[in-house]
């Protein structure tokens, strides 16, 4: 029986935490576990402490964990990290155990109480970096249309498989307009419930904006093409 040796990334391979796509230096995704327990007593849809909480553990990931990313996308429990440099080599298993055990603690701290993170590696490539934060951006905005549908009905009287029910094949812009009519323009909700929030280094400092632009539009790509330049790796 003959031990297998650890999987390595070739040399030139981009990584990212979060979700990601190409083939580069690398790429990764943290997602909590369980966590609609953990959020029962929290504001809905959206609780603004909470989200705190998520961009203070991207944030602790860039200060005190060891590893350098480019730049994290957070929304919802998810945390997105680019690397325009592998760490450990392109170890998988090395990278996957030590984000999702860096964020499940810093987590834990910040929300007193234990919570459980985990984490995939995602192939990508530079060139797809920006499209690969627009999905997650999108992701973002699908899981908002979503969320407040699903809270408006049960505020409503709805019961969790009456609400999952009533919203069952009904496309986004169907929910949006029912959120509409029911006195919630969507367009005005707080601009990090809707495009997430962008953790990142500027000057030697961690820097976390809560008002971004749409990544698909000119001023978005723009912001993560400078955002990665400045990075340590740069590109």
């Amino acid at each position: 029986m003959t031990e297998k040796s650890p999987l390595v990334f070739p040399r030139g391979f981009v990584w990212g935490a979060a979700t990601a796509a190409y083939q580069i230096e690398g790429a990764a995704r943290a997602d909590g576990r369980g966590f609609k327990k953990i959020l029962e007593e929290s504001k809905k849809p959206y609780d603004i402490d909470f989200a705190r909480s998520m961009a203070a553990a991207a944030c602790s990931l860039f200060v005190d964990s060891g590893l350098s990313p480019s730049l994290a996308f957070t929304f919802s429990d998810e945390v997105s990290l680019v690397f325009l440099k592998s760490p450990f080599g392109g170890r998988v298993e090395k990278i996957d155990s030590l984000i999702a055990g860096f964020l499940s603690a810093s987590l834990s701290l910040n929300l007193k109480r234990h919570v459980s993170m985990d984490c995939r590696t995602i192939p990508l490539c530079r060139q797809e970096i920006c499209d690969y934060l627009v999905e997650r951006q999108d992701e973002a905005w699908r899981n908002h249309v979503f969320s407040y549908g699903y809270y408006m009905l049960r505020r409503e009287g709805s019961s969790p498989k009456e609400a999952m029910e009533m919203l069952r094949g009904l496309s986004e812009p169907q929910i949006h307009e029912i959120v509409y009519k029911n006195g919630i323009n969507l367009a005005k909700t707080p601009a990090w419930e809707r495009r997430g929030v962008m953790i990142y280094r500027r000057d030697g400092q961690v820097e976390a904006d809560w008002d971004l632009p749409l990544f698909s539009k000119p001023e978005g790509k723009a912001l993560i093409w400078e955002t990665l330049k400045c990075s340590p790796a740069g590109l």
